[in-house]
């Protein structure tokens, strides 16, 4: 006091415990009114209390006063009160992961009543419901449960039929009570929306409580006392610049810190765990139906496929086609429920179940037809016309290998774009435009291939090919640098049998006759054998050995291959994403509720996810 020069001691803190602090004479008779009005109104409230000292006292007596001493004898002299207003934003925030059945909490460091006020200003508690307060009794034992609004202070039973809908907010010592207590907690914790007075390590006992309840937990906050919740929980996001971004895996500067960013980590996680399985799925199609496909390839006549078909499935669809895949934008607001992260849920394997058989049984159907037509003929490379190991990359030069690769490749690209449907979490495919123009060019190409008379395009993958087109592909000049010997060879046709068989008569013991480039892929001139433009040997327009299909198969595969296309648009569209789906969800509600996991959205009743 600079007029007396006498020295004053001033302590703020809680108004509660200033109050308890303070000699009970100089405490104003309206204290608790004022201060809990304050509470209730949003304020953030502290309490002042001084005393003055003896000016006896010397400077190095003062120094040795300990912190009880000073603090003994106060008189309560002011409040001082903080207006932290909420952002404009934040009921939208809450408004929106309501929408998103995810149900929010305020766990904060401040007094109850002023939580119970921005929880009803915020949406979190509700507006015209009854928030009920507990606090730790008077004896130390058990919780005392109180109406707020009320001017009574008696002791609320929150079981009864008059308050066993209300929700309730807790005090650190009512927490602490009941965190030791945990069969009180399991009866009443999905009621409880305000956590007060928390202290660093309550805030990280309610993460942890929430987390045993098989939720899973994100946490948002912005101060340091928000670290250890951060850290603890599954997804932190800190609305900071200091050190609740240092230890939180999200920060977030944006908007002036705005809750909306709350939402929008939900929306990109969402959409990007929807992609993240969509991928899985296109992985486990390939990994089987190329399998399968193969080993039935081998099995039929140790065929193989065209080695740009390889390098099409890995580099044209794994690579290229995936990565745009993965450039769908999440939805504009958050589904009332989460996409599923089980790899081996039923959703999960009936996306990869069906497209894999639909495939198999897309081949076997094109092997029936295939098959039935008079002027197919079998052809096992390494039996029928002792093809050499060294050309396994001509082992496709057949009818059968060509149906497997196209069916194999539309299988793939097929898949791939279908796991892109926008649906609940992920934009419209169409707003995605690197997955359609991936998708219609392989659908264009593999029309062509189908439909088309022998190209050197045909022959780079060995479908529809003849020799003449096969030998011309040599002017593909950067497909035949890298090309093992399948662009710009001869093409072994099942034709080759016939040539070989009338050459063998002239051939040394155990050696066989094979077109080479030398020979310009025919018989030696003036050896008796079946002329290039026989019917055996050149058909349906193709010159020399070939693998073209007639017309009429033409256009059958066309109808199988459309069919397939068609069947899983639509199994993804009315099963995945439509009712069958919901079923699903409805079925993994009833588990949740049966193993107790499940938690019914406080704002949202009709809410069929869990939280």
């Amino acid at each position: 006091n600079s007029a007396t020069k006498q020295l004053v001691v001033y302590v703020k803190g809680s108004y509660e415990k200033i109050k308890s602090i303070s000699e009970a004479a100089n405490v104003p008779a309206t204290y608790d009114e004022v201060t809990q009005k304050c509470a209730k109104d949003g304020y953030y409230t502290l309490g002042i209390a001084s005393k003055p000292l003896p000016q006896s006292l010397t400077t190095q007596q003062i120094a040795n006063m300990t912190r009880d001493s000073l603090e003994a004898g106060l008189s309560i002299c002011g409040l001082l009160l903080f207006r932290n207003e909420m952002k404009r934003d934040s009921p939208d925030a809450i408004r929106e992961l309501k929408k998103g059945s995810i149900r929010s909490v305020i766990c904060t460091g401040d007094n109850a009543l002023t939580g119970i006020s921005i929880g009803k200003q915020c949406g979190i508690a509700s507006q015209h419901g009854k928030v009920l307060l507990g606090e730790v009794a008077k004896g130390g034992e058990g919780i005392e449960w109180r109406d707020p609004d009320s001017e009574s202070s008696r002791s609320i039973e929150i079981g009864s039929n008059t308050y066993g809908d209300c929700q309730l907010a807790v005090t650190q010592g009512a927490w602490r009570h009941l965190h030791e207590h945990l069969s009180e907690l399991e009866v009443i914790w999905p009621r409880i929306v305000v956590f007060a007075r928390m202290k660093p390590e309550d805030k990280i006992n309610v993460v942890k409580y929430f987390q045993s309840r098989a939720l899973v937990v994100g946490m948002c906050g912005d101060g340091g006392n928000d670290c250890g919740g951060l850290r603890a929980a599954h997804a932190g996001l800190a609305l900071s610049d200091a050190e609740a971004s240092m230890v939180s895996p999200f920060a977030t500067g944006r908007d002036g810190k705005s809750l909306m960013t709350v939402v929008d980590l939900i929306r990109e996680g969402r959409a990007c765990l929807s992609t993240n399985m969509a991928t899985f799925q296109y992985f486990m199609v390939y990994a089987f139906t190329l399998t399968t496909i193969r080993t039935i390839l081998v099995w039929h006549g140790a065929l193989n496929l065209g080695e740009y078909v390889w390098v099409t499935m890995d580099i044209g669809i794994g690579m290229i086609m995936i990565w745009t895949m993965t450039l769908s934008k999440p939805t504009g607001e958050l589904c009332h429920y989460r996409p599923t992260a089980t790899l081996l849920g039923p959703r999960t394997l009936s996306a990869i179940a069906f497209p894999y058989i639909t495939a198999i049984i897309t081949l076997f159907v094109g092997f029936g037809l295939l098959w039935t037509k008079e002027w197919y003929e079998h052809l096992a490379p390494i039996n029928d016309i002792h093809l050499l190991p060294s050309l396994w990359m001509l082992r496709g030069d057949n009818y059968d290998s060509s149906i497997g690769a196209i069916t194999l490749v539309l299988a793939l690209v097929n898949t791939g774009y279908v796991n892109t449907y926008g649906g609940a979490f992920r934009r419209n495919i169409l707003t995605n435009i690197g997955v359609n123009v991936v998708y219609f060019i392989f659908l264009f190409a593999l029309g062509w291939l189908l439909l088309s008379s022998p190209t050197q395009f045909n022959c780079v993958f060995r479908v529809n090919c003849d020799n003449k087109q096969s030998q011309e592909a040599k002017a593909l000049t950067p497909l035949a640098l890298f090309s093992a010997g399948g662009v710009g060879n001869c093409f072994l046709g099942p034709q080759v049998k016939i040539w070989q068989a009338e050459m063998q008569p002239v051939m040394p013991p155990e050696e066989y006759w094979l077109p080479d480039d030398e020979s310009g892929c025919t018989p030696p001139s003036g050896s008796n054998t079946t002329p290039w433009s026989s019917p055996d040997i050149s058909q349906f327009g193709c010159e020399g050995p070939n693998n073209c299909f007639s017309t009429a198969l033409r256009w059958q595969l066309v109808v199988v291959f459309v069919a397939y296309i068609l069947v899983n648009h639509l199994f993804t569209k009315l099963f995945l994403q439509g009712p069958v789906a919901a079923r699903l969800r409805q079925m993994q509600k009833r588990t949740d509720e049966e193993q107790g996991t499940y938690v019914p959205s406080v704002y949202n009743s009709e809410s069929d996810v869990e939280l």
